[in-house]
């Protein structure tokens, strides 16, 4: 990685962006309340594009061409695939999640029930968890545990307020 600052930039805002994630997530589908998840999942997108911004001003100094082969390299060393396509897809990626992220704010304002959108959430992991795989330390199976056992947990949780009320 280039600079220590930049670095540490690179990395913090890619942390902040899965936190607000997981919070998202269990805002949306953990708790019986579910006011708010839309401005945490709109920070989460807010906080990877300010990742991706800073990983292009610190890492490949603006140089498209440099981001994909630096991409294709560390692809290569996860999978064997010399392949720098998923820049691509990251792209595609956040510019569906902004398009999500409006869609949701905007429902959130008016006062409907803006869909939580599973299948969108669950397309954010993977990509989160293939990022993590392809980017991420060696020991990068750690956050990943903890994130699939955060996740068994939301599923043990009831799914709504109890209907048991005292009298």
């Amino acid at each position: 990685m280039g600079s220590e600052p930049g670095a540490s930039l690179i990395l913090w805002t890619a942390r902040i962006s899965v936190m607000l994630y997981a919070a998202a997530v269990i805002r949306c589908f953990g708790t019986s309340s579910r006011t708010g998840w839309q401005y945490l999942w709109t920070g989460s997108w807010l906080m990877c594009v300010v990742h991706v911004l800073c990983a292009f001003q610190f890492e490949h100094y603006w140089s498209h061409a440099a981001a994909l082969k630096h991409t294709a390299v560390m692809t290569h060393h996860v999978t064997g695939l010399h392949w720098g396509g998923g820049l691509y897809i990251n792209y595609l990626f956040l510019t569906a999640w902004m398009i999500h992220a409006v869609i949701c704010l905007r429902k959130a304002k008016s006062d409907s029930e803006a869909s939580p959108g599973y299948w969108f959430h669950a397309v954010a992991a993977f990509m989160m968890f293939n990022a993590t795989a392809v980017f991420g330390p060696v020991w990068w199976w750690i956050p990943v545990g903890v994130f699939c056992a955060i996740l068994l947990v939301l599923r043990r949780l009831p799914s709504g307020p109890s209907s048991d009320v005292s009298s």
